[in-house]
């Protein structure tokens, strides 16, 4: 009886399937029915509805689908095309940790697959045409899917808008029929890969200024330099923040520039972009300063007719999602891009490098900062000011800019993806810009790696511009380290702290003081394994390291050093005493430090004694000589040794004087050393010191005449 349940099942599972084969067929062969998905924010939906354009103008009849996430771009911009909108569920690819995220997006995106499953056996396209976000991925998997049970009949076509793709796209494009590609350089991604360029919607189109600004529905005062400000569809939060905090600094200039800031369309619990702007313009100006933004500032959340207002600037201020640099480029204006860090490849970073090594744009980067007791991302509304007045007072660059602006865009773009679509070679794909070619960006893991070794070679004269070799590039590492400060593992801080040390970003020195100091104490169980702080003892460790790296020394430094020497870790102390050393000439015949480093002799941990000898002997005086001496007959050798660089060193600052008695205080060390080594660094130290108060004294520098102790076996 189960048996014959399970065939009638199987049959009638087979006959949906072969119903739904030759209704798909039918549907596909009767008319162009075509499937768009891809959102989240414009730099998305955009590329889809350009893409739209240029198959309607071949095919007029052509029946589009969007699909795509509700709440987001999608529902507010494609509802203005007229075109069919239906919504799935998907979110954000959480990374490889497994977490609670992980789940939700597993959960989520199979709901998203059976959604997309159900919407394209109705809908039955030819084509499917996915410009990427998170929102593509269920519908290329339902079809993939369908593909592979016979029942779809659909070709398979992904956009990737940047020089380096997402995690979903990079996973997805390996199976679809062809990825359309952006730039050059991602060409080595895609084995199926077409460079077609970005495709820009007709309406993009320059325009003259005055005939722009008549067609606003703001008056901009005549004879102004307009900036534009926004930060993609949604808006960014550093950006807004940061445009707020500028107004003060660019209302001396209000009868010569005209500020038009788009603030996006989030409105969420986690951020909404109208109100916080709101709250921050009553928060951060006067009511005196702000009675002047009229005439001088405008916003608006987001602009239909974005092409009148790139027309009517004379620069602009954004993001470098691959969108809007090809519409400004489509327009031809200067930029002054604010690239979002830490995105997956960087890619937003690595477009902004494009348009630089152009010579279309120039690049501010984030910062992170500590901000109410907590660690976020910010520009700084002063040097954005500073920024924009520099460019306007440079008219001779910024035309220079806009006219390269104009060739940075591979034209025709639509025109070439029609082309793949229909799979004709009637449209010839010529030369295009020719790629501009600048060096890829190195991982944080690779960047440590190259400014360890910099840092280990050339000694004082360490430059991480030189081993880096371009300044914006510099100021991304910087800020990307900086970062890194704000994640939730150790390692990643750890690896932020050692980052912002190598590339000498003296800036965050007050807050690698701050964490030095942050006693925030784990949970019992982290305890249990021997945690104490949530700023571990490595992130101590390698912040005093840090420090000595970044070569600055000031009252703060000095403070917290002294802090660190008494740290329960003891590679925290052992750290701090080499850095003591470091800055010896700033702390030498100190009375407060020669007392700190005189008890760490006295340390439980032999490595902490070791490294305060030698401190010693950089910061001391005749009395410490005296401490440094009694460890002749320690029980072990490195720290005899340490005690006699120390002695040494005292020598050499002229702090002691070599004499007969000094001698004899030395000859009483024991000299021997359980390393095999062809020589012992020991006896070398000891030598030195020999021979320079023999020749103080006038006598011979020669074999050691002491009388000989009987030797001890060291353990």
């Amino acid at each position: 009886m189960y048996i014959a349940v399970a065939a009638i099942g199987l049959a009638f599972v087979i006959v949906v399937a072969l119903a739904a084969s030759l209704r798909w067929r039918k549907l596909a062969a009767g008319e162009n029915r075509v499937v768009l998905s891809g959102g989240g924010t414009g730099g998305h939906v955009n590329p889809a509805l350009a893409i739209a354009e240029g198959i309607k103008a071949r095919e007029p009849g052509t029946r589009f689908l969007y699909i795509g996430v509700r709440n987001k771009a999608e529902s507010v911009i494609v509802r203005r095309t007229g075109y069919e909108l239906r919504f799935v569920l998907s979110e954000g690819y959480p990374g490889l940790r497994p977490s609670l995220r992980t789940v939700r997006f597993l959960v989520k995106a199979g709901i998203g697959v059976a959604q997309s499953i159900v919407l394209l056996m109705v809908f039955a396209p030819r084509w499917i045409i996915a410009t990427g976000g998170y929102v593509s991925a269920p519908v290329i998997a339902a079809a993939l899917i369908l593909k592979k049970l016979g029942i779809g009949h659909v070709r398979i076509f992904l956009h990737e808008q940047n020089s380096i793709p997402g995690q979903l796209n990079a996973l997805m494009g390996k199976w679809v029929d062809k990825v359309l590609l952006t730039f050059p350089q991602t060409i080595s991604f895609f084995p199926n890969g077409k460079v077609v360029g970005y495709p820009i919607r007709t309406s993009i189109l320059p325009a003259p200024g005055d005939e722009a600004r008549a067609r606003l529905s703001f008056p901009i005062p005549p004879g102004r330099e307009t900036v534009f400000i926004f930060g993609g569809s949604q808006g960014a939060r550093t950006i807004n923040r940061a445009v707020v905090d500028a107004l003060h600094y660019l209302l001396p200039y209000r009868n010569r520039l005209f500020v038009i800031h788009g603030t996006g369309l989030a409105s969420s619990a986690e951020y909404d972009a109208a109100a916080d702007t709101q709250k921050r313009l009553e928060r951060s100006l006067s009511p005196g300063e702000r009675a002047l933004l009229e005439g001088f500032y405008y916003r608006q959340d987001y602009f239909h007719n974005i092409a009148d207002v790139y027309s009517a600037s004379s620069l602009i201020v954004c993001r470098s999602g691959a969108g809007s640099l090809n519409e400004i480029s489509r327009i031809g204006k200067p930029a002054l891009l604010i690239p979002k860090a830490n995105l997956p490849g960087d890619h937003q970073v690595m477009n902004a490098r494009a348009m630089k090594s152009a010579g279309a744009a120039d690049l501010l980067f984030e910062d992170t900062i500590r901000e109410d007791g907590a660690l976020l991302e910010k520009v700084d509304g002063k040097v954005l000011a500073d920024k924009i007045v520099a460019l306007l007072d440079n008219p001779a660059r910024l035309a220079e800019m806009a006219e390269k602006s104009q060739h940075f865009l591979r034209r025709r773009a639509i025109e070439r993806i029609v082309n793949e679509l229909y799979d004709e070679k009637r449209f010839h794909d010529g030369n295009g810009s020719q790629p501009v070619p600048f060096k890829d960006l190195a991982s944080n893991s690779r960047l440590l790696h190259v400014l360890s070794a910099a840092y280990n070679r050339m000694g004082q004269d360490f430059d991480p511009l030189a081993a880096i070799g371009d300044a914006d590039d510099l100021a991304y590492y910087r800020h990307r380290a900086a970062g890194l400060l704000c994640y939730e593992t150790w390692q990643d801080r750890n690896l932020g702290v050692k980052l912002i040390g190598l590339t000498r970003y003296r800036d965050k020195i007050p807050t690698l003081l701050e964490m030095l100091s942050d006693r925030t104490p784990v949970s019992r169980i982290k305890r249990l394994f021997g945690g104490d702080f949530e700023q571990v003892g490595f992130i101590r460790r390698n912040i005093v390291q840090a420090l000595r790296v970044l070569d600055h020394f000031d009252g703060e430094v000095e403070r917290h050093l002294m802090l660190a020497l008494s740290d329960s870790y003891f590679e925290v102390r052992s750290e701090a005493c080499r850095t003591i050393a470091h800055f010896g000439p700033c702390l030498a015949g100190s009375a407060a430090w020669m007392e700190a480093l005189l008890k760490r002799l006295e340390d439980r941990c032999f490595e902490v004694v070791i490294e305060a000898a030698v401190a010693l002997g950089e910061v001391g005086d005749a009395a410490t000589a005296r401490a440094l001496l009694a460890l002749n007959e320690s029980h072990y050798w490195q720290v005899r040794n340490a005690a006699l660089r120390g002695i040494r060193r005292l020598i050499d600052r002229g702090v002691i004087e070599p004499s007969t008695e000094l001698l004899e205080g030395t000859s009483a060390f024991i000299l021997t050393s359980t390393d095999f080594k062809p020589h012992f660094p020991i006896k070398e130290t000891y030598t030195a010191i020999r021979n320079a108060s023999r020749k103080r004294s006038g006598q011979p520098a020669g074999a050691d005449s002491r009388t000989e102790k009987p030797v001890r076996k060291v353990q």
